[in-house]
């Protein structure tokens, strides 16, 4: 008689967490490359455009994680 394991499953949290610390660290780049502009400063812009890079991150994290999950076992 022969054993066979299950086929692994990734796990969401990882993609969504992967994604939103690399879509953060991008959009703080943008946001500290671009210096104070339109009244704000330095540290709004990095908190703006990294916020705004953690929700691109994570949103593309999961569709990673979809395209992952549905590949044929």
């Amino acid at each position: 008689m022969t054993s066979q394991r299950p086929a692994r499953t990734p796990r969401l949290v990882p993609f969504l967490f992967t994604g939103a610390i690399i879509g953060f660290a991008i959009g703080g780049y943008f946001g500290v490359r671009g210096g104070p502009m339109g009244g704000y400063s330095v540290a709004s812009s990095l908190g703006y455009f990294g916020a705004f890079g953690i929700f691109i991150g994570g949103l593309l994290g999961a569709i990673v994680y979809l395209i992952a999950d549905r590949r044929p076992r």
